[in-house]
């Protein structure tokens, strides 16, 4: 067995500088991956309460073409935001709904989601909002990521 004549570890600072530049570029890629799945989930959400609400809204203009009135244009806005706020567990605050954990620290939040129609006459609708993801590492604070989403949800006739 040979002995080592230095015992100053300089050897172990590259592996060291290594091992942290790794762990830093893996952080980012979880925090980026971790972002794109709340991004995902929100989008796949809307999209859940949009064909529920479209669904009710052709049943409520069905029934009143059967009682003889004529096609509204107007959407409930509101309605379709509570049903939002209640499926994906949402708080409003001032015009934004926010998402947080068990600790009350905010996942993300969005801006009050915007309701239009695709295409004029036709039961096509179309929801636009801007979520933004509040981004840390190590526990502090970096900056937030806006993402702009829209969603559509158009009722087509199986027959």
């Amino acid at each position: 067995m040979k002995v080592l004549s230095s015992k100053k570890a300089e050897g172990y600072i590259m592996p060291c500088v290594l091992i942290i530049v790794l762990a830093a570029i893996f952080s980012g890629i979880f925090v980026y991956s971790a972002s794109l799945s709340k991004v995902n989930v929100m989008k796949e959400n809307s999209k859940i309460v949009l064909d529920s609400f479209v669904t009710q809204k052709a049943t409520e203009i069905f029934n009143s073409i059967k009682q003889g009135n004529d096609y509204t244009e107007v959407i409930d806005q509101s309605r379709y935001q509570s049903a939002l706020i209640n499926f994906c567990t949402l708080e409003r605050d001032g015009e934004n709904l926010y998402s947080t954990d068990t600790d009350g620290k905010e996942q993300f939040h969005i801006s009050e989601p915007v309701i239009s129609f695709k295409a004029e006459h036709e039961l096509k609708l179309c929801v636009s909002y801007t979520m933004s993801i509040p981004i840390y590492f190590a526990g502090a604070y970096i900056t937030s990521a806006s993402v702009p989403v829209e969603v559509s949800s158009v009722l087509t006739e199986k027959f």
